[in-house]
């Protein structure tokens, strides 16, 4: 019984087997598998290629970040202004010489460009008429001179005379009349005495009064300098005080500057101040401050002692002097090209912001900026700057904000 179920049992599980409902089971099963094995490396096959499409997008991203300069900024509390102010250079002393008297001009010893000393020579005038004056006026000084040692004899014999005469007229040996005229005659001698004496003091005078005309008909320079200007020449009729020749002093300059109120602050007597003239520094001390407001400008004065050498300086050029003044506001300096326009009168600047944790890429934020003051290749703002913010300092054109950057190599 035993041996026949058993044979039974398997003899169903092999007409079972051998089914076709079996094979369809089979065939699912195998499929499902199959179905989840694709699921699986589809999956996988998706996720790796999605990251390294992320990755090579990323990479493609970076490759295309400009490169740009940057610089770290500091806040500043305050900031200096430099003004110029430009001033005539002007010679310590310019004048016309000319003679005080009339006469023919005789002689010009020097011409325009020609350096003198003082003391010498300039232009001299016909002396003839001088000399002639000077032979007459010696002539009466001899006279003068002459009569008044002949008063002087006379008036010795009549004192002589009178004394004698006093003595007599007290022992009645002479009669009053003859006495008091030896007394009149004496008086009379006494007064021609002093005015021979004072005609000699008069031609003297004379001829000293002619040696100054002939002193003053050579014209010498007055103080050391060059000539700029020859006004006449040789043969010219001239009157008193007309200009022959326009000396200037070359060797000591000033230097004339025009200030505003506002500034004569900042300004200190005997103090040095360097001015720049045509490329070439000239060393000054403030001299003096003219204490009165010119109408026409409507500024003050100061006048500058040139102590450079004057060799190489013109009078009547222009020199410039800058002076700085120091000014209490908070901001940063930048570099000119960090500036790019934008709204309302307004400038802006870009700053950076790590990238993803970089410190090589950035994002680029714009700020707002109000221009306080311009000083040649660099300026000063206020604004929604922070201190140490990096601000990209050249090729701002290039850029807009949010735009993904790289710092410089050279950074």
């Amino acid at each position: 019984m035993t041996d026949l179920s058993g044979t039974t049992n398997d003899a169903a599980r092999n007409s079972a087997a051998s089914s076709p409902v079996f094979y369809r089971r089979k065939q699912f099963k195998i499929t499902l598998i199959a179905l989840f094995i694709m699921t699986v490396l589809g999956a996988i096959f998706f996720a790796r290629t999605t990251v390294f499409a992320s990755l090579d997008q990323n990479q493609e991203i970076l490759s295309h970040a400009l490169s740009v300069q940057t610089m770290v900024i500091k806040a500043e509390e305050t900031y200096q202004v430099k003004q110029k102010y430009a001033g005539n250079i002007i010679a310590g002393r310019e004048s016309d010489h000319g003679f005080d008297t009339a006469g023919l001009l005789a002689e010009v010893l020097v011409n325009d460009g020609d350096s003198v000393k003082k003391g010498d020579i300039l232009a001299r005038l016909d002396m003839r008429r001088l000399e002639a004056r000077k032979q007459e006026l010696d002539a009466n000084l001899a006279q003068a001179i002459a009569l008044n040692q002949e008063t002087k004899a006379l008036l010795d014999r009549a004192q002589a005379t009178y004394d004698r005469y006093s003595v007599l007229v007290n022992k009645n040996h002479v009669s009053i009349q003859k006495y008091d005229d030896i007394k009149f005659d004496l008086i009379a001698l006494k007064a021609r005495k002093l005015a021979n004496e004072a005609a000699v003091t008069l031609a003297r005078a004379a001829l000293r009064s002619l040696e100054v005309n002939r002193d003053l008909a050579i014209l010498t320079a007055k103080f050391n300098g060059s000539v700029i200007r020859r006004y006449q020449d040789e043969g010219t009729a001239l009157s008193a005080g007309t200009p022959v020749i326009r000396l200037i002093e070359n060797q000591k300059l000033e230097i004339q500057v025009g200030f505003p109120q506002s500034a004569i602050a900042a300004l200190k007597l005997k103090e040095a101040y360097i001015f720049d003239y045509q490329g070439q520094q000239i060393k000054t001390t403030l001299r003096a401050i003219i204490n009165r407001v010119d109408q026409s400008t409507r500024t003050v004065t100061a006048i500058f002692d040139v102590t450079s050498d004057t060799k190489n300086i013109k009078a009547g050029g222009l020199a410039q002097l800058a002076i700085k003044t120091t000014i209490q506001q908070a901001g940063f300096w930048l570099p000119s090209g960090a500036l790019a326009e934008s709204r309302r009168g307004l400038w802006s600047a870009y700053t950076l912001a790590p990238y993803d944790g970089s410190s090589e890429y950035s994002l680029l934020s714009r700020q707002e900026l109000q221009l306080l003051y311009t000083d040649a290749d660099r300026v000063f703002v206020r604004g929604t700057l922070q201190d140490g913010h990096r601000v990209v300092t050249a090729g701002i054109h290039r850029l807009v904000p949010g735009q993904l950057v790289r710092l410089s190599e050279s950074e």
